[in-house]
């Protein structure tokens, strides 16, 4: 989902899931640079520091809709009860393709989206259809009306409408994955390390 290019990596958030997010990035994409946001001065500089002894060339965003004007790839790690990212703005023109993750919004009532920035989303993908309507980054759009259930893909049907038509995925635009948590995935997931461990 993310560009083929990407030049910056935004995150949003400061704590573990932050840490563990880039240390996957790290396996999939050449990109060391990376923006900040965080909402606590002292998380960020701690936060900072990690990424620096890890390889990542960093700057601190004092907003975060910063990420929106200079990141191709923003990642959302926060437990939020209310908009961080998006508010009082669209998405950015400045870049052509753009992705964000959501990891934070696992429980109803968090958000890290505000409603504008995702109703002007071509691409929602979401992990689960069903939790997507009572938790995550599209339950306020859709109990407003603004997005409806149709609109968002699951993950796994995109993975196999992707290979039959790769064009389902824009060259341009704004795309959305919003993951809140599947139990069976982290179980087979879980396995699988399980297992590639054992064989080795």
């Amino acid at each position: 989902l993310a560009p083929k290019q990407i030049d910056c990596i935004g995150m949003v958030g400061t704590g573990i899931q932050a840490r563990y997010q880039l240390q996957f990035l790290k396996e999939v994409t050449e990109c060391r640079k990376l923006l900040i946001y965080g909402r606590t001065p002292e998380h960020v500089d701690d936060f900072s520091a990690d990424c620096v002894s890890n390889g990542w060339m960093v700057e601190v965003a004092q907003s975060a809709n910063e990420l929106l004007d200079q990141c191709g790839l923003i990642v959302t790690t926060t437990t939020s009860r209310e908009a961080i990212l998006g508010k009082d703005c669209y998405q950015t023109k400045k870049i052509k393709k753009q992705h964000i993750t959501c990891i934070g919004a696992d429980a109803p009532g968090k958000m890290e989206l505000d409603v504008n920035l995702v109703t002007s989303a071509s691409l929602l993908v979401a992990d689960s259809l069903l939790q997507t309507q009572e938790r995550g980054e599209y339950e306020m759009a859709i109990k407003q009306g603004l997005v409806a259930v149709d609109d968002v893909i699951e993950i796994g049907k995109l993975v196999i409408d992707k290979r039959e038509k790769p064009s389902i995925i824009n060259e341009e635009g704004l795309s959305i994955f919003d993951s809140s948590g599947v139990a069976v995935q982290d179980c087979i997931i879980a396995n699988m390390v399980y297992t590639s461990l054992m064989k080795s």
